[in-house]
């Protein structure tokens, strides 16, 4: 759950970075092109960059280093019980769930409404009459503004014999350029990150630059500006509007004027757009693992140097000791989940939620994901053909690939897979067989 979260924090961050960076470099400029791309950018790249060191692993390569969050502590204390103990419980409010459950409930309304609005919108063209006016299908329904929605134009009732050709070609341009598409990825975009200030501003930004767009596509139309002008001053208070649909009087109206009537952007200015290059550039960089040297799958697994810290020698968990241990290798056992009966490959150490687990000897992390009922599972190579695994954490410092030094921290302590309490589950093993953990922790 914390990877979650830190991925939510992330792709907030980058996102926000992002659409800030927008509003104050090119939101200006009379590249409405451009600047739609760019802000239909954003979305992918906030969603992606978080996974660089995946995506581009050779940037790791580089040395430099930004400074980005790379965990979240643990969001409240518990008292563990461990699978073999008597279980001692107290009163403790799990935060991480709280936050989990308010946040769906966020999504799921946002997602609701969304599909309201839509319903709504069939159930509004099945009760509507289509006409046919200078080669375009409208449908005069009972709606207060003239607005469109993907092919669809719709236009109040009240205006049926007065409705200006202008706005339906204003219409009929939001159509043409798809608007309504950028508009499902803006509120896909809202319904996950609707805790997010700045994603409804990114949605009144993009339709601003729909907006933009359509006026230039009526006044290259051989329509004289005044006139235009004078159409949209007639249309100065929208009434009760949808941030789904496209509206002729759209609640921008002071901006578009000041658009219409600005002078264009001089090509040279395009290339600040440029600046973006480096900005994206050193996001991935941010995301390079702190953790060592990165070492390509392609060398894997690699012949690791006998030295004094190659040999795994230290207790796994930060400040822990061997008063920790609640369960031993080797004892047979009853498995809580399973209910099957076997002895215990390694050892559980019991550690608050969020403890950090570190490397207990140098060497190549081979795995770092989630493994079924390992949970989250790390799997680092010493030399000698040694191997050490760390299972149910929470959440990892580190990547496959990377190089670590005996004592860096590559993850946290969780309750992860088929664990039914927050610790660590710890085997050493050499040429793939078990050993005995508590013969190499001796420092």
């Amino acid at each position: 759950m914390n990877s979650f979260f830190l991925y939510l924090f992330q792709v907030s961050a980058i996102f926000g970075g992002f659409y800030l960076l927008y509003k104050w470099l090119f939101s200006q400029f009379t590249f409405h092109a451009v600047n739609r791309s760019l802000l239909l950018a954003i979305v992918p790249l906030s969603l992606l960059l978080p996974y660089s060191a995946e995506l581009f692993p050779q940037l790791q390569n580089f040395n430099l280093e930004l400074p980005l969050i790379n965990d979240f502590t643990a969001f409240s204390e518990f008292e563990y019980f461990a699978e073999d103990t008597t279980i001692s419980t107290s009163e403790t409010v799990n935060y991480a769930l709280l936050f989990l459950i308010v946040y769906a409930i966020g999504v799921l309304g946002c997602l609701a409404r969304f599909v309201i609005t839509t319903y709504s919108l069939f159930k509004l063209k099945r009760n509507a009459k289509a006409i046919i006016a200078n080669g375009e299908t409208l449908y005069i329904a009972d709606v207060s503004e003239v607005f469109s929605y993907f092919n669809w134009i719709f236009i109040p009732k009240s205006e049926t014999s007065t409705f200006e050709e202008l706005i339906v070609i204003h219409e009929k341009a939001h159509i043409q350029k798809r608007h309504s598409l950028d508009v499902l990825l803006a509120e896909l975009f809202i319904a996950f990150y609707w805790f997010h200030p700045l994603a409804y501003s990114y949605r009144k930004s993009l339709k601003s630059i729909h907006e933009f767009q359509a006026d230039a596509f009526v006044l290259h139309q051989k329509v004289k500006k005044s006139t235009y002008l004078e159409l949209l001053l007639q249309s100065l208070e929208p009434k009760n509007t949808n941030p789904v649909y496209n509206y002729f009087s759209h609640p921008t109206l002071k901006k578009r004027i000041e658009m219409i009537t600005k002078s264009q952007s001089k090509n040279r200015s395009k290339l600040t757009y440029l600046l973006l290059l480096p900005v994206i550039a050193l996001v991935f960089m941010a995301f390079k693992n702190s953790t060592g040297t990165y070492i390509p799958n392609e060398f894997l697994p690699v012949e690791i140097e006998q030295t004094t810290n190659s040999t795994p020698s230290l207790f796994p968990v930060q400040n822990g000791s061997i008063k920790s241990i609640s369960s031993k290798y080797g004892v047979t056992r009853k498995h809580p989940k399973l209910k099957n009966t076997a002895p215990h490959g390694g050892i559980d150490i019991k550690a608050a939620l969020g403890t950090p687990v570190i490397a207990t000897a140098d060497g190549v992390i081979l795995k770092a994901k989630k493994e079924d009922k390992w949970g989250n599972l790390i799997v680092i190579s010493h030399a000698d053909g040694f191997e050490t695994w760390y299972a149910h954490l929470k959440g990892f410092n580190i990547d496959e690939g990377i190089y670590v030094t005996k004592g860096d921290i590559i993850g946290y302590v969780g309750n992860t897979g088929l664990s039914t309490a927050p610790h660590l589950h710890y085997e050493v093993r050499q040429h793939g067989k078990r050993l005995n953990p508590i013969d190499y922790i001796i420092e």
